[in-house]
């Protein structure tokens, strides 16, 4: 695969002494990597005592933290690490003191720690209080989950990665298992805010569906020591749409700590069979690492690191294809492949392997002691990544995928952090946190070649884009969307935050920084792509690939002057956001926070902005005009700057009931904004029309002869830069003058009861959220519509119906103005779409070996786009409409109606002191949403399977059926729709968008884990054996996901033509079989794996690790 160091060489000296200078002059932001304790200090009377010294001391390492209760006998202790134990001595001069052992803190967490002074002449002076269940706590006012100690030690982790510990929360939902996706509360995954000590693991620039910058963990899974997991956080530090996910790594000690461990995946093995031979989507998943912290100075100064690699060797291709399917066979797709070879390809041989996955996590870190006063820390991770994806972006069950198709992302980050803790008196601290990251990424396959598919059946099955193919096909080469793509990031982030406690009240304020610049080379189809089909009628494409007659020739070719280097679009987003907020103590019961952030954004430069050509403009152009603002009356060079600011207010409470049992009542309420993936935005710098690529297309070999050679395509090379003209378009992206950044409010309100059976505490929880600002895509040259079709919906066809044998309309819209693309479109806002969710839960804290927990959430969930991809036009063709230009909220392609969660763990020790534990997790929910959809375009947009379908009644008017149809067919395609409770309530309307979800899912998993005696009296080996989908161990027909896996359309039927005269007297023209006479409606298949075949999904998989602890 390439490399594009050399685009970036530039890029990356400019971002480094930019980055210097930032650091110098700025603060820097951070998610919190730390804990605090406060409380109240009063006598036997209940009188507020003031003057007492409150010591803090981390007994493992040492560390002291001191300060002293004011007038109202309040404390405050902030910057903490996380865990424990602690020792906490309160005491005044004349009186006794007395010393409390073994106090945890939790990440991200301000523990609440009250005590009782008596007379000095009175033994056990001092009563130390702390809750043992940290829920009933005043400081817990948001929504959200805590994990740490034993139970993150033993929770079930399968994929040992950051969903299975984030999944414990009953509101967030791996919506696929493949690649780790997370949802909360129905919310895109993409809006979550996710960090490892305070460093953005998030992708940089957003091109990961999962949202994150890698495949696998962004560190190793033993260096974790807490996970703070909020769904809603009212604290004006933080600022998310979706989640705030944070992490905190382990730290060193007074003690030499360490391990080392090896985890293996055997796929011939340790993973289950379906229906079929033994799964070949990987030979090996094995990780080794090691961990090791200590001292450097006792009590002074600690360090901690790990070292982890991992490989997944034999990666192949799996899952429903065309041959699984029956589409194509095994021979008819090696007779295409060896057809390729003959003309110049290098296709690969079909089921092949490609290259082995492979990544290296790596964490250095420092904590320094400087004083009683001050602690430092300093952090380093880097986590490389070369990820193959053998599916490319077409499989589906007509496609069959050549391995010379695959790619591989090969990805490198590395993060820095400094931060400081000081005390600078007994009432006011602060915390400093600078944060660097550097992020490449290079995506492509082995060989540079142009990518080639073959349809086998006329043009009327083949696509110039094969994901718009109906008929049969196989695809070789490389992917489009791989010729030329690389990305490169240069984030600094910060926080300068103070705290003052004065009185009942805690003010806090401080301001965080953000700057990110980033370059993205996307040269989309620079290699060319040619499509095969079968022109000759005798049931295969193969002679014409060998006479290389193709029938569709595309390529895409940079203007005069432009270098890939300046294709990258390159600018910088930076953020400055202060804050402010205050936490009154009202009352002994009442806890009341209120505070503001403000987010003032700004990008460093403006898009460059295309003209209109002096000759060959469309209709009243003006030669040298700016193209979209002569023609839509707003600029397309939208800088984001102060009008794109935002104050978000936040409240919060906390009330403790006086019951003989805990009880409280919590809540907020606030505002939120969420950087979207800057993808998104950078868009509008790399599709302008002046440093975008222009495209080329043909459909007479004679006249542009194929070649297999990718730096010498055929047609034109060279085209001016920022001219915009009839023959040659401008593909233009633009950002709305108007925009701001995706927000939402949030409400939160929770009711928490310690119940008097077996140590259980019941909870129910609600959350709205309500966009505001939320993001939308529209494409406003698709222009106005040439009438309609024959259930009400517009036509974009240039002339309809009874066009032709083969298709609806003989061409699609031209568009309003001829200079501009269709696909050029527009970033907007729109305040449609929210989220309700209801949580009943149950949680038992660690007693006597066991905890657990159970919940039942209910989720309502609303959007009008649901971002799940990269480029702006596929974001706004992903949608499912009945009208091009419709923006209507609709079912979110995240919800999840019902979810039903359970957690449980044992232990005990049966030999000494080692323990054996087993551990469950469990899953049952609905299914993902979907839209019922026309295989093909019906109103002329250019978009295939996205137009919504017409369900037909029994004997409908506006329907007929292609010629052939038997009448045994057509009731066949009619009692499909009579057994599916939704489309027969639909019959004679339009399906709406995501109205219905694939089937409920089942899943649970297992965890067995042994202690054994190490060689020396503290050191231990860990036997651990992690089961995925332990229902399909025990019944390989349980735990299957029958579904449309993450893909948002089904497919009813395609229609193939329009006959009569529209919009009275008209029907449309179902196919309802393909070419093999096989209906052609889109079943539930069995979803298994798609980008990540090693970790499958409807199959029990094992992982067993073994570690030695000392």
């Amino acid at each position: 695969m390439r490399s594009h160091n050399s685009i970036f060489s530039g890029f990356s000296r400019t971002a480094l002494s930019a980055a210097i200078a930032i650091v110098v002059a700025a603060p820097a932001f951070a998610q919190s990597t730390s804990s605090g304790v406060s409380g109240q200090v009063v006598s036997t009377s209940g009188q507020p005592v003031p003057g007492a010294e409150v010591t803090i001391t981390h007994t493992e390492s040492g560390t002291v933290s001191r300060t002293t209760t004011d007038a109202s006998g309040r404390y405050n202790a902030r910057g903490l690490r996380v865990g424990g134990p602690y020792t906490i001595v309160v005491n005044k001069a004349g009186e006794s003191k007395k010393i409390e052992d073994g106090v945890y803190l939790e990440l991200n967490q301000v523990s609440t720690v009250n005590a009782t002074l008596g007379a000095a002449t009175t033994l056990g002076t001092v009563q130390v209080v702390g809750s043992a269940n940290r829920q009933f706590d005043s400081n817990n006012k948001g929504v959200g989950t805590s994990v740490s100690g034993r139970a993150l030690e033993t929770a079930v982790s399968g994929n040992r990665s950051l969903d299975d510990i984030a999944r414990l929360d009953p509101r967030v939902t791996v919506t696929d298992q493949n690649d780790g996706s997370i949802s909360v509360a129905g919310q895109n995954n993409r809006y979550n805010n996710i960090a490892v000590d305070g460093l953005s693991v998030n992708d940089p620039f957003g091109l990961n569906s999962n949202g994150l910058g890698f495949t696998g963990s962004p560190v190793s899974a033993d260096t974790i020591a807490a996970y703070d997991i909020k769904v809603t956080e009212f604290d004006v530090g933080t600022d998310s749409v979706g989640a705030n996910i944070n992490a905190v790594t382990k730290s060193g000690t007074n003690d030499f700590r360490g391990s080392v461990y090896y985890a293996l995946t055997d796929a011939s093995s340790m993973v289950g069979r379906l229906d079929g031979p033994a799964y070949k989507g990987f030979n090996k998943n094995t990780t080794k690492g090691a961990t090791l912290g200590g001292p450097i100075i006792k009590d002074k100064l600690f360090f901690f690191g790990s070292y982890e690699e991992q490989e997944i060797s034999g990666i192949a291709g799996v899952g429903t294809d065309a041959v699984s399917s029956g589409k194509l066979t095994a021979q008819q797709v090696s007779d295409v492949a060896s057809a390729f070879d003959a003309i110049g390809m290098k296709s690969g041989t079909y089921g092949g392997s490609g290259d082995p996955f492979k990544s290296k996590r790596i964490l250095g870190k420092l904590d320094w002691n400087v004083s009683d006063d001050h602690r430092a820390r300093f952090t380093f991770q880097r986590t490389e990544e070369a990820r193959p994806t053998p599916f490319s972006t077409y499989v589906k069950d007509i496609s069959a995928i050549l391995p010379s198709n695959y790619y591989t992302v090969a990805s490198k980050t590395d993060n820095f952090s400094v931060q400081l803790f000081s005390d600078w008196a007994e009432n006011f601290s602060t915390e400093l946190k600078i944060g660097y990251q550097k992020y490449n990424a290079n995506t492509g396959a082995t060989i540079d070649q142009p990518e080639v598919f073959a349809c086998f059946s006329a043009a009327s099955g083949c696509n110039s884009n094969p994901s718009n193919n109906t008929a049969p096909w196989v695809i070789a080469g490389e992917d489009r969307n791989r010729h030329q793509n690389a990305v490169v990031s240069t984030r600094i982030t910060g926080t300068l935050s103070g705290t003052y406690s004065t009185g009942d009240h805690v003010i806090k304020g401080g301001a965080d920084f953000l700057s990110n610049e980033v370059a993205n080379v996307f040269g989309q189809l620079l290699f060319g792509s040619y499509g095969f089909y079968d022109k000759n009628g005798n049931g295969s494409p193969v002679d014409e690939i060998l006479a290389k007659n193709y029938g569709f020739f595309t390529k895409n070719y940079l203007p005069t002057g432009v270098t890939l280097a300046d294709a990258a679009g390159t600018w910088k987003y930076t953020q400055i956001s202060p804050f402010l907020q205050d936490t009154w103590q009202a009352s002994k019961n009442l806890s009341l926070v209120f505070g503001a952030r403000v987010n003032m954004p700004k990008a460093d430069r403006a898009p460059p902005v295309a003209v209109h050509s002096a000759t060959s403009t469309g209709p009243g152009a003006v030669a040298g005009d700016p193209v979209w603002e002569s023609r839509f009356g707003y600029t397309s060079a939208t800088t984001l700057g102060s009008k794109n600011t935002v104050i978000e207010p936040r409240f919060a409470f906390n009330y403790a009931f006086d019951t003989e049992r805990p009880t409280q009542l919590r809540g907020g309420l606030g505002l939120f904004q969420t950087v979207p993936p800057y993808v998104w935005l950078t868009n509008a710098y790399t599709t302008n029309g002046v440093l975008s690529s222009k495209q080329y297309s043909n459909t007479i070999p004679a006249n542009a002869p194929f070649s297999a050679d990718p730096n010498n395509q055929p047609g034109p090379t060279s085209v001016p830069a920022g001219v915009c003209a009839v023959g040659a378009q401008c593909q233009i992206d633009v950002i709305d003058p108007d925009f701001k950044m995706p927000g939402a409010w949030k409400f939160a309100l929770g009711f928490d009861k310690e119940l008097p059976w077996w140590g259980l505490t019941g909870a129910i929880e609600y959350q709205r959220v309500q966009a505001q600002n939320a993001l939308d895509y529209k494409a406003p040259n698709l222009g106005t519509p040439k009438g309609t079709l024959p259930d009400g919906r517009d036509s974009y066809w240039v002339t309809y119906p009874n066009a032709s044998a083969t298709s609806i309309g003989t061409g699609t819209n031209n568009g309003t103005f001829t200079e501009l693309s269709n696909r050029s479109t527009l970033l907007t806002n729109t305040s449609a779409g929210h989220t309700d969710s209801v949580t009943l839960s149950l949680t038992k804290a660690l007693s006597n070996g066991l905890r657990g927990s159970f919940s039942v959430t209910k989720t309502n969930s609303t959007e009008v786009n649901p971002g799940t991809a990269s480029p702006a036009f596929t974001n706004y063709n992903s949608v499912a409409r009945i009208n091009p230009h419709d923006s209507v909220a609709a079912t979110s392609r995240f919800e999840v109606p019902l979810s039903v969660k359970a957690s449980l763990s044992w232990e005990r020790a049966f030999f000494g002191d080692n323990k054996t534990s087993i551990s469950m997790y469990y899953n049952g929910r609905d299914g993902l949403p979907y839209s019922w959809t026309f295989g093909t375009d019906v109103n002329g947009d250019t978009v295939a399977n996205v137009d919504l379908a017409y369900i037909p009644l029994v004997n409908d008017p506006k329907v007929t059926y292609q010629a052939g149809t038997t009448a045994a067919e057509i009731q066949a395609f009619q009692d499909f729709i009579t057994g599916d409770p939704y489309l027969n309530s639909r019959r004679g309307q339009i399906a709406e968008r995501n109205a219905t979800h694939q089937p409920w899912i089942n899943q649970l998993d297992m965890g067995f884990q042994q202690e054994l005696s190490g060689f020396n009296k503290k050191d231990k080996f860990v036997v651990r054996l992690d089961i995925y989908n332990f229902l399909n161990m025990l019944n390989k027909d349980w735990g299957q996901q029958n579904g449309l896996g993450f893909f948002g359309t089904r497919r009813l039927a395609n229609v193939a033509d329009v006959t009569g005269t529209c919009p009275t007297n008209c029907q449309y023209v179902y196919q309802i079989k393909d070419s093999t006479g096989a209906p052609n409606r889109q079943n539930y298949g069995v979803y298994d794996t798609y980008s990540n075949p090693a970790r499958v999904i409807s199959r029990w998989q094992a992982m067993f690790t073994v570690k030695y602890q000392f």
